[in-house]
């Protein structure tokens, strides 16, 4: 028996259309059930950093005498070259691709020496020559930040970042009589670009890794540049918490032309990370 054409093109395209119909509908409930790496909605880190290698240099100009002298804080001024401190790192994630972070922490450096150089030390408009100086140099940040996943699989994470870096840099100078004193600071919002990772090794234990930069000139007032890495693994240990460790570098050069502050800074922060991480 002969089928006409007029018959079988009609049910070639239903049959077709709803071949392509279902096909849709059993794409979006893959999508729908897809196991993705880091799939966990909220998060919120509690740790420490453990600064074991800094290195900084700081000019305050004079107001009257043009230059002052540049200081290397370990060297001149018995700086302390670690600190141990307290860290919180959180994200809210929209969807898979989607999440919006947050990082705060905030390194107080102490010193004290004698000094006993020639020619005299010059900070600010104060000149010092053997007698003794105490200093604290207090550096804090607060990052918020966007990440978008261009790619998100059951095992990997890649994702491009933007935020504002919300720096703040304080400087005090003063002998030990009380009768001299200097300080400097400047607080200011500093935008971020980077690119993160994150790799699954097994759905318990993970690798994560982080490189942000920025370049900043701000009405010739502010001008400098930072470069951030962190290296970091973590472990499940229940479906909720996990444990982890890691290194982390900040590198900063910046030169600033202020009413609180005119000079330069170039510091340079390395040491580690260990953290309990909660995941929801």
């Amino acid at each position: 028996m002969a089928i006409s054409n007029k018959l079988v093109v009609p049910v070639i395209t239903m049959v077709a259309a709803s071949v392509i119909s279902f096909s849709g509908i059993e794409s979006a409930r893959a999508d729908e059930n897809q196991v993705y790496a880091f799939p966990d909605k909220y998060m919120l880190r509690l740790g420490a950093y453990i600064i074991d290698n800094s290195k900084t240099k700081v000019s305050i100009n004079s107001d009257v005498g043009g230059l002052g002298t540049t200081i290397d804080y370990q060297k001149d001024l018995g700086g302390e070259d670690g600190d141990n401190i307290p860290r919180i790192d959180a994200y809210y994630r929209f969807n898979p691709r989607h999440r919006i972070d947050f990082t705060a922490f905030s390194i107080d450096r102490k010193g004290e020496r004698t000094i006993a150089i020639d020619p005299p030390l010059v900070i600010g408009d104060e000149t010092y020559s053997g007698e003794t100086i105490k200093s604290d140099i207090k550096y804090t940040l607060y990052r918020l930040g966007y990440q978008y996943s261009f790619y998100h699989s059951p095992k990997v994470e890649l994702g491009v970042t933007a935020g504002l870096n919300v720096t703040s840099y304080d400087l005090q100078f003063e002998n030990t009589a009380g009768t001299k004193a200097e300080s400097a600071g400047v607080t200011v919002p500093l935008p971020v670009f980077g690119l993160r990772m994150g790799y699954a090794i097994t759905p318990k234990w993970k690798i994560n890794y982080v490189s942000e930069a920025f370049f900043v000139d701000i009405e010739d007032k502010v001008r400098g540049a930072l470069l951030n890495y962190e290296l970091n693994t973590e472990y499940k240990l229940f479906e909720h918490f996990a444990l982890g460790a890691g290194f982390a570098r900040i590198g900063i050069n910046a030169d600033v032309d202020d009413e609180d502050w005119r000079g330069s800074v170039t510091d340079t922060y390395a040491g580690y990370t260990v953290f309990g991480t909660l995941y929801f």
